[in-house]
């Protein structure tokens, strides 16, 4: 059986491809790679033009409500284009979060804002020296009269300065709760925290931060949910793996048609022929992977190892692939005036973003081992 996308996903797919070439080229990457802000304000507005950032929300709220095999397509031009924004964040996660575990009035005020692309909204989850699991969160609230308050630190929180709101992950005993705070609070401050990629990320410090209880979202199965948002978010992030091989396998291989040595083109030798045909294989089967992954989520089916075994491999190949393609150029690939370097780059942020590779492989391994539960 071929897969076979519609008219309405090419077209989808034609559009995005055209608005980053557009707005969100590797020229315009360079221009805001050393902003704090992280991403391009045009692109954003047409982003917002086009209903894009309510993709993720239902339409009573603003939203496209588009199916996560639609949202795959979408963040594979995102990869091809290397575009940066705090869509996922805001967008997918935030959103997801909020549609599936907020009240009616922040379900109306937040989702409408951000499928508007008017509010962005980011999470504060993990903390310093803590892991991806349930366990790494241990930052709490404490109830003064009719409020809770909140001191501490959050670290790689995504676009914590450019958003409107935050979500913050707190523990409430052995369950995990999230309250909402508006990013003017002034008992916040954000500290630029480094990182090869150059991507926007902060450590965000609560100094008795308050909070009203209609900012607290609902507790009842909190972490079953963010485990479904998890998977629907790797899913994503391994599309964009696939979208940001692809391209720099392909300009690997048009600078090795290119490029010549002894004469020849080095695209003729039999080892560059062998490293290029085996990114193409691990390319598309990796694209494979996320449709597929994509609709089984669609098709409400467990995806818990499917997704972390895309997301684990799509951004393993990026980077295999980005580090072929600058030893195809030689000693020029690691210049920071040469493209290769920007691909190799965001293919070390992807493989660690928001879940690394020893949770990724803990989540395969134990999917693995139970299904073999009472086999051994």
């Amino acid at each position: 059986m071929e897969l076979q996308f519609s008219e309405e996903q090419i077209l989808l797919r034609n559009t995005i491809e055209k608005i980053c070439i557009d707005n969100s080229d590797l020229k315009t990457l360079r221009d805001i790679e050393d902003t704090k802000k992280g991403f391009s304000d045009q692109f954003w507005t047409q982003l917002k033009n086009l209903g894009l950032t309510g993709i993720n929300i239902p339409t009573k709220f603003g939203g496209s409500e588009m199916g996560l095999l639609d949202q795959v397509i979408v963040y594979e031009e995102f990869g091809r284009a290397l575009s940066l924004s705090p869509h996922l964040v805001s967008s997918v996660i935030c959103a997801s979060l909020i549609n599936k575990l907020g009240t009616s009035k922040q379900k109306k005020e937040i989702l409408t804002g951000i499928a508007s692309g008017e509010l962005i909204t980011s999470l504060a989850w993990l903390e310093e020296g803590s892991s991806f699991y349930k366990e790494g969160i241990n930052l709490t609230l404490t109830k003064k009269s009719d409020k809770y308050y909140v001191t501490g630190k959050k670290h790689m929180v995504p676009y914590a300065s450019q958003a409107n709101k935050i979500i913050i992950l707190f523990r409430d005993n052995s369950n995990i709760g999230a309250a909402i705070i508006d990013t003017d609070h002034p008992g916040l401050t954000f500290n630029y925290q480094e990182n090869h990629a150059k991507t926007s990320l902060y450590e965000v410090i609560f100094k008795k931060v308050d909070i009203d209880k209609d900012n607290l979202m609902q507790k009842s199965n909190f972490w079953e949910i963010w485990e479904e948002i998890a998977s629907l978010s790797q899913i994503l992030i391994a599309a964009e793996a696939s979208g940001g091989s692809e391209r720099s396998l392909y300009i690997g291989r048009d600078y090795s048609l290119e490029r010549e040595a002894f004469g020849q083109k080095i695209g003729s030798f039999q080892s560059i022929a062998h490293y290029l045909a085996d990114g193409y294989v691990e390319v598309e089967a990796n694209k494979l992977m996320t449709y597929q992954a994509a609709w089984s989520f669609d098709e409400k089916k467990d995806i818990s190892s499917l997704s972390a075994l895309s997301k684990l491999q799509a951004c393993r190949s990026f980077r295999e692939i980005a580090a072929t393609t600058i030893q195809i150029y030689g000693g020029m690939g690691f210049t920071v005036e040469a493209d290769p370097q920007l691909f190799f780059k965001r293919a070390k942020h992807l493989q660690n973003y928001m879940w690394d590779e020893p949770y990724l492989e803990n989540q395969i391994e134990n999917k693995f081992f139970n299904s073999l539960r009472g086999t051994l």
